[in-house]
């Protein structure tokens, strides 16, 4: 009879994790205009040459020289190997293989305090289905793996100070999350059921030593300063949509972020009224992490992450009361199956091939690869005012040819008055083009359809002391009068230039031309959306409606993304 009963349970089992393994996957398609990734890339490429982690700032005229505080130097060497192994856009599958490991991880800690399995792949699902929106091509994964090996370390059982030291001398390097990791431990490895003298004693002893394991890291004790003064002062770079209180307009939108603060309400009334009952303790340590957290997201929606992993300890526990009641109970492989189901549909319109998936998830179609096509094709080079989520795409693609004015690497590299000085050309200031010229720009560089390029490249121009060097399908160069430059621009065939032809005709609104130059990029790169877009628009400018929506559908093949009409 106990073998009989076995064998529904390990299916069950099975089908939970093979469930669990899947949805996490399907929630790594997030959508974003990664810009940090390309400087993380350039960094890796720049220290492993330069056979040093210690870096002067190499890609920026504004800061040059200066000292980089560059806190995931660790995580920028992998990025830049795993590419060079595997190609750029095989950079999904880390982000995938990163994503899924977290939290199938998090749902193992999950069934060891739950008790159910279930309980444990459901709560773990909900806590990435908040953090979905900030699932990134960025280090902060490396900081959500951490928290869930905390989590697996020190929660409810006596911390392992050596697996706790190696952590934290690992997480240190790759990303500045380390530093809420200490906070956290602080919390978790607590004596909450047993306030003694050598209790406390041990629990001091243990964050001690891991916040002391945790300098060690190419600028001590800076690592520790920097994010904690990024986070709590009234700097301008705190007006990024990532810094900004979920509750303010713009940025990342979280929308289970207000239903998830309803839930943590009600998990804490319930794991209350069992305490009071007498049917289980309080879990002082998930409660203490969960305000902790919530505090954060409060501040910061960049923290929201963090907090879907700290509720995740509250919500399972009752979930899994839920599912062990008849007759619920009886039906775990069919509630197993049923998610599965579920986890198969949503990845059923999702590709696995790293091309499509790299060019919708990092919004790859948004960054000047036709300018950078020419720079690199004409050899040129110089000091250039560029839009803020270029810099690190300059970098990359002009291995620091181009030096920018300010990137994405924000205080890690650049004082407050440089991001004011940039923010007052991006908002069209009186004056900005002062700022631009005083800043001794060679060049300018900036979107030609968005951001308010149209303007702003028609003002350089009526100064008389610029000149436009090239103008692209996503954006134009400009040149200051007397800047080295070549005596004729040549222009590299390919599907890049195909697609600036094919929006200059679109702009002039030669329906035909624009949608010949478009076919022919399409036919090149099929899922690209500039050359997706551009055709379905000049289909539409010839009154077929039809042949559009044929085009646009066809594109969706490659990927659902919502970003294509």
């Amino acid at each position: 009879m106990a073998e009989a009963r076995s064998i529904p349970a390990l299916v069950a089992g099975g089908l939970w994790l093979a469930a669990g393994a899947l949805l996490y996957l399907s929630f790594g398609y997030t959508e974003m205009m990664g810009s940090d990734l390309w400087w993380h890339l350039a960094a890796g490429r720049e220290m492993l040459e330069a056979g040093s982690v210690w870096l002067a700032d190499p890609f920026s005229y504004s800061a040059a020289g200066e000292p980089w505080r560059n806190h995931e130097w660790l995580a920028d060497i992998v990025f830049y190997l795993w590419a060079g192994a595997f190609g750029v856009p095989a950079l999904v599958y880390w982000k995938w293989l990163v994503v899924v490991a977290t939290y199938l991880g998090l749902a193992r800690v999950l069934e060891r305090s739950s008790g159910d399995r279930g309980a444990a792949v459901l709560a773990a699902a909900a806590a990435l289905a908040l953090a979905a929106p900030f699932i990134d091509l960025r280090p902060h994964l490396y900081t959500l793996a951490g928290v869930v090996l905390l989590f697996h370390l020190a929660l409810e059982r006596e911390p392992r100070r050596l697996p706790l030291w190696l952590l934290f001398l690992v997480w240190a390097n790759l990303h500045g999350g380390f530093v809420f990791g200490l906070m956290a431990l602080t919390i978790l490895a607590f004596p909450w059921r047993g306030l003694t003298l050598p209790a406390l004693r041990a629990w001091a002893l243990t964050v001690l030593a891991c916040a002391l394991t945790s300098l060690l890291n190419p600028d001590g004790v800076v690592v520790f300063v920097q994010p904690i003064e990024y986070a709590f002062t009234d700097s301008p770079y705190r007006s990024l949509g990532e810094w900004l209180s979920p509750f303010q307009p713009g940025g990342i939108r979280a929308p289970l972020f207000v239903p998830a603060l309803w839930v943590a309400g009600a998990a804490v009334v319930a794991h209350g009224a069992h305490a009071w009952l007498g049917q289980r303790r309080l879990p002082w340590a998930a409660l203490a992490l969960c305000a902790l957290t919530v505090a954060m997201a409060l501040t910061s929606r960049r923290f929201i992450p963090l907090f879907g992993l700290a509720l995740s300890l509250l919500v399972a526990p009752l979930l899994a009361d839920v599912l062990r009641a008849q007759p619920l109970r009886r039906l775990s492989a069919l509630l197993a199956g049923a998610t599965l189901a579920v986890a198969l549909l949503r990845l059923a319109p999702l590709p696995l091939a790293a091309g499509p998936a790299y060019h919708y998830l990092t919004a790859e179609y948004a960054y000047p690869e036709d300018l950078v096509d020419v720079i690199t094709g004409n050899d040129i080079a110089g000091d250039t005012f560029a839009y803020y989520n270029w810099g690190g795409y300059l970098h990359w693609r002009t291995d620091g040819a181009l030096r920018v004015f300010i990137d994405g690497r924000a205080n890690t590299v650049y004082d407050d008055e440089t991001y004011l000085a940039y923010l007052r050309v991006a908002r069209a200031r009186p004056g900005w083009i002062a700022v631009v010229e005083d800043s001794g720009a060679d060049f300018f560089l900036w979107p030609l359809e968005t951001a308010g390029g149209p303007r702003r490249l028609a003002e350089l121009a009526a100064t008389g002391r610029w000149q436009l060097v090239y103008a692209g399908f996503s954006g134009a160069l400009m040149a200051r009068r007397g800047a080295p430059l070549p005596e004729t621009v040549t222009l590299t065939p390919g599907y890049a230039l195909d697609l600036s032809r094919a929006r200059d005709a679109l702009r002039r609104r030669d329906w035909a031309a624009a949608e010949a130059a478009a076919r022919r990029a399409r036919d090149a790169v099929p899922w690209h959306q500039v050359a997706c877009s551009t055709l379905a628009s000049a289909l539409r400018g010839q009154g077929r409606s039809a042949d559009a929506a044929a085009v646009v559908a066809d594109c969706r093949r490659y990927f659902p993304t919502r970003y294509l009409r």
